[in-house]
């Protein structure tokens, strides 16, 4: 009992936050490796529409015009509402203001002020209006105040479950954009993407060792590949999401056993057993145990058949390998009965990919990439041809690998 009072004590000091931010240019930042966590919440956008009408009934009385939720303010309040399991603040989990949430979404850049608003732990429209009236009433009865978005999600087993997110802007009297349907269904799933810089880790916990990664033993007995799921638990110790690969680091710990392209794609070489590193920035490393069986052929053998055909070939998988030098990284690739070899490029791991180089030969090839010729993060991947009666037989695409000037 004295734990939920004292829950009940911080939820009730916390959940007032409230900010003005009126647009200013900010300040160019220096890139870092952040994580992009994945999770679904469940949105009760019924309940958020109830707030909405209390809200505006108190500014009735106050003689304000009501707010008026904007389609796409109210996507930004979602995303914002998943934002605050993660990171109860103003601050975005990646410390970015909390403003920038709209910044996809042009039909709202109009904006002459913006205001948030955000609450955690209340499951009913009436319990976090009063929150909002008795610590926040400024804000809501703003008159400037012309538009928001207004989100409720659950998220089951966090530690709050349900969070909140009101967002105001100011728009011009010319202003003109969609408006919100005025109905919406309870308990709809929605997958959420949310980005976290390493600082946010002391911000939310004096102790970043609160927060840490987890990845399950990885077993390969008949397939010649596979990838790791790696999730991020939070100080509670609950499970924010699972994270994207690319935003990872990885070490194999017997390379004749396994190895580990950039990617996070775990290749088998030869039966047996290994560990795998896999770290992040501002994070513990975490480890988890490989083990390849005898029930498939390995990696090598599957990919570098003794006689390769042009019918043989449709189902192969090269490999791409990368190797990082101090100016320069070459991509390397063989499968052997292969006639030559084409390489895409893109700047996303699920992106569009377009061809960049290719090579006609019968022998290893390897790409040198200049890093002074690289303007981003690319992603290479590549597929091997073989001749057959005067036309080309393509390979199977290679896992992409991440490269980085």
């Amino acid at each position: 009992m004295m734990n939920r009072i004292l829950i009940a004590l911080r939820r009730t000091m916390i959940l007032a936050l409230c900010m003005v931010i009126l647009p200013f240019a900010a300040p160019a930042q220096a890139a870092s490796k952040n994580l992009t966590v994945s999770f679904s919440v469940t949105t009760y956008q019924n309940r958020a529409r109830t707030a909405l009408k209390d809200i505006n009934a108190l500014r009735k009385k106050k003689g304000v015009d009501p707010l008026v939720m904007l389609a796409d303010l109210e996507k930004v309040a979602i995303q914002r509402a998943a934002e605050l399991f993660v990171f109860f603040d103003h601050d975005r989990p990646n410390l970015t203001d909390y403003d920038t949430a709209d910044d996809e979404y042009k039909s709202v850049k109009t904006s002459l002020a913006t205001a948030e608003c955000i609450a955690a732990g209340y499951s009913s429209a009436d319990d976090v209006v009063a929150d909002w009236e008795d610590n926040a009433l400024t804000n809501l009865v703003d008159p400037d105040f012309t538009h928001a978005g207004l989100a409720c999600v659950y998220i089951k087993g966090s530690r709050n479950e349900y969070y909140w997110a009101l967002y105001l802007q100011q728009q011009p009297e010319t202003f003109k954009a969609t408006a919100a349907s005025s109905t919406a269904k309870a308990g709809t799933a929605k997958s959420m993407k949310v980005e976290i810089k390493k600082g946010m880790y002391a911000r939310a916990d004096k102790s970043h060792r609160s927060f840490k990664l987890q990845a399950a033993d990885i077993n390969l007995k008949t397939k010649t590949s596979a990838e790791p799921t790696v999730y991020l638990y939070d100080q509670y110790n609950v499970k924010i999401g699972k994270v994207a690969l690319e935003n990872l680091t990885f070490k194999s710990s017997n390379t004749s056993v396994f190895t580990v392209l950039q990617s996070g794609t775990i290749k088998r070489k030869k039966v047996g057993t290994g560990t795998l590193t896999i770290k992040a920035d501002g994070l513990d490393s975490v480890q988890c145990a490989v083990t390849i069986g005898s029930g498939a052929a390995t990696a090598a053998s599957a990919s570098n058949a003794a006689s390769v055909t042009a019918t043989t070939i449709k189902d192969a998988e090269p490999t791409l390998t990368a190797k990082e030098y101090t100016k320069h990284t070459s991509l390397s690739v063989y499968l052997k009965g292969s006639s030559g070899y084409v390489l895409y490029r893109a700047t996303s791991k699920t992106g569009t990919y377009t061809k960049v180089d290719e090579a006609a030969t019968t022998k290893r090839w390897t790409c040198k990439l200049e890093h002074e010729d690289l303007t981003r993060n690319y992603y290479y991947k590549v597929r091997a041809y073989k001749n057959s009666n005067g036309k080309r037989v393509y390979s199977e695409y290679s896992t992409p690998v991440k490269v980085t000037p």
